[in-house]
């Protein structure tokens, strides 16, 4: 693949994460030296800002509650809103020799939540703790998640996820009850679905109405990355060798084979991003390579080869809002970025 078909930087310290803001006009990669690297997302080359954040590492990087903004928490304890806009950096909290896992703002904006180990810790608007005591959860968070009405807050463990009503005096949680580890989450756009990834390569999801419970089992790695195509139509999830794309329409999964995509010899599939408006899903593999994969069943195109040597793994990959710009980062300390006119010049190449 000819290197001028994409922009390039190259830095010293591994990706760890990619996280697009709420708007989809920046985005914001950590590394493993403890920096956060703003881009602005679309297709100028200028060399992103630069944020000596943590101590250690960003554990975890999340759109923040306001829509332009991020949260990072790391494992110095500290927790991070980063404004893109003007480069600004506002610690919210700080916990001394204690890791912040996990970090979630509530699209409503209203919200920001952040865990240390089994305590999760409600924020306002103003900053000020929204419970008079943290909120408990049996073992160590996996995630936390704000449902996308602001109304619920998600926390998985073992054993299944613990569901909080913000605006109730009780904190006592319902639960949802599933045997083993549970980690990730991921709401759907109406709230009515729950998915968890799990520590034994498989996924677990709930329909929240019933607590009506759905499988999928069988991956060959850890999922570490799962997103719905546009309008929910599909779950689009990694750790397999080809896109795993499970049906939501018509009366959701049950009993319903999912699509795949995206097949490559193998490799293992690490990150997924379903485009914003167009039926396509991108994915980037254990060896570097990107595909673009339409959910049609048409062929997918290969918009970045596999490294040569040693493996090149994808670990985030972004859209911006207007499903223009591609974003994709690589262990090894590259971010990409791929514009929808360089894929028409990939395509011209390969013919």
């Amino acid at each position: 693949m000819n290197s001028a078909l994409f922009h390039q930087w190259v830095f010293d310290a591994p990706v760890l994460s990619l996280c697009v803001n709420r708007r989809g006009d920046f985005v914001a990669a950590s590394f493993a030296d403890g920096s956060v690297r703003l881009f602005i997302a679309n297709d100028e080359k200028d060399n992103p800002h630069t944020l000596a954040l943590h101590d250690g590492i960003s554990l975890s990087l999340r759109p923040d509650a306001d829509d332009h903004a991020f949260l990072s928490g790391g494992d110095d304890g500290k927790v991070f809103i980063l404004n893109p806009l003007t480069h600004e950096t506002t610690l919210i909290a700080e916990h001394k020799n204690q890791w912040v896992d996990h970090v979630a703002g509530a699209v409503d904006g209203k919200h920001r939540a952040y865990n240390v180990g089994k305590k999760i810790y409600v924020l306002d608007e103003e900053g000020k703790a929204k419970f008079d005591a943290p909120l408990a959860v049996p073992s160590n968070a996996g995630d936390i998640a704000f449902s996308p009405n602001g109304k619920r807050l998600a926390v998985s463990h073992y054993n299944g996820v613990s569901l909080f009503w913000l605006n109730a005096k009780d904190a006592t949680p319902s639960v949802l009850a599933w045997k083993g580890s549970h980690l990730d989450m991921l709401w759907s756009a109406d709230g009515k679905i729950l998915m968890t990834s799990m520590q034994e390569n498989a996924l677990h999801g709930w329909q929240i109405s019933d607590s009506k419970e759905m499988r999928m089992q069988g991956y060959a790695a850890k999922i570490k990355s799962m997103a719905w195509t546009g309008r929910g139509k599909f779950l689009a999830t990694a750790g397999a060798d080809q896109i795993i794309c499970w049906p939501f329409s018509g009366g959701g999964p049950w009993g319903k084979p999912p699509v795949t995509l995206g097949g490559q010899d193998g490799r293992l599939v690490t990150q997924v991003a379903p485009h914003p408006k167009d039926d396509m899903i991108a994915a980037g593999y254990d060896d570097g390579m990107i595909v673009l994969a339409p959910l049609d069943g048409r062929m997918e195109i290969m918009i970045h080869p596999p490294a040569s040597g040693d493996k090149n793994t994808i670990t985030g990959l972004v859209w911006n809002a207007g499903g223009d710009c591609l974003f994709a980062a690589t262990e090894t300390g590259n971010v990409l970025l791929f514009t929808i006119d360089s894929v028409r010049k990939a395509l011209v190449h390969a013919k």
